[in-house]
């Protein structure tokens, strides 16, 4: 039966998938250009529909430290007395906890990053970048990233033994300029191991950007060979000995952040009550 009033006419299914296209749109351009205080009310999904261009300005440290927690990223102690803390493969405990692998698994996240990493290089060199370097393997993922924006070849160094880097499958040119980048700077070892990987690995010298780019750095040093590292986020995080742990002395328990992130992030309570177990069937000293 064709409706009373008006002209009556059949659905157009062309007309109908616009509509709907238009209001996908519609909703994906509330994402467009998110301030600072919308960013950190994103949850993941919402991060994940993210995308480069909508970061025309820079980032602020508050975003990527959300960013990071909110892909289970980046851990750091609240200071209730009584919350778990982290303890490390080495048996070392800490205050904090970075795997920033875990956030650049999102490819629409690593490539924002990489492109603030770019934000931040230019408004420090304007000189060329023939190559970007990065280490095996997360470094290799967001170096690989910020080569593509800047048009630069890219490789990584690969682990061998004695924690080496070594460079094995180009010659890199005299006249070209390498850029090394880093997901993650603790200290300046795999810094320094990937440059002589790539010194030893080339038949001629290799020169360098004069400065290093690192995603989250949580290191004593600020440089690189003379050179300054340039950094998207900071992040003071301690590590001590069991017996000289403040954390252990004031009643905290230690956890494998790996094992039991979701304690951890919990804060006291239930997340001791996990750190007490563990350590019970460790042992008082842990592994």
């Amino acid at each position: 039966m064709k409706p009373s009033g008006g002209a009556w006419r059949p659905v157009n299914q062309q007309e109908q998938k616009q509509t709907t296209n238009e209001r996908q749109c519609s909703m994906k351009a509330k994402l467009r250009y998110p301030s600072p205080d919308k960013v950190r009310q994103m949850d993941l999904a919402e991060l994940r529909e993210l995308v480069l261009a909508d970061f025309d300005r820079d980032i602020t440290p508050d975003e990527i430290r959300h960013i990071l927690e909110i892909c289970d990223a980046l851990w750091l102690h609240s200071g209730d007395s009584l919350a778990p803390h982290a303890e490390l493969t080495s048996g070392m405990c800490s205050d904090g906890f970075a795997d920033v692998l875990r956030m650049l698994r999102y490819s629409n996240l690593c490539e924002i990053m990489a492109g603030q990493l770019v934000r931040v290089l230019r408004q420090h060199y304007d000189g060329k970048v023939d190559w970007v370097i990065g280490s095996d393997h997360a470094g290799a993922v967001l170096s690989h990233d910020v080569a593509r924006l800047l048009k630069a070849q890219h490789d990584f160094t690969e682990k061998s033994e004695g924690k080496k880097q070594v460079w094995r499958r180009f010659q890199i040119k005299p006249d070209e300029v390498v850029l090394q980048v880093e997901e993650l700077i603790t200290t300046t070892g795999t810094l320094q191991a990937v440059r002589e990987g790539l010194r030893a690995g080339n038949l001629t010298p290799v020169n360098f950007v004069p400065f290093t780019l690192a995603l989250v750095h949580r290191s004593d040093s600020f440089d690189f060979e003379g050179d300054q590292i340039l950094h998207l986020a900071h992040y003071d995080i301690n590590k001590w000995s069991p017996a000289d742990c403040p954390l252990c002395k004031s009643g905290s328990g230690r956890l494998r952040p790996k094992d039991h992130w979701a304690e951890l992030k919990g804060g006291s309570g239930t997340s001791q009550q996990a750190a007490h177990q563990h350590h019970e069937q460790q042992g008082d000293d842990g592994p």
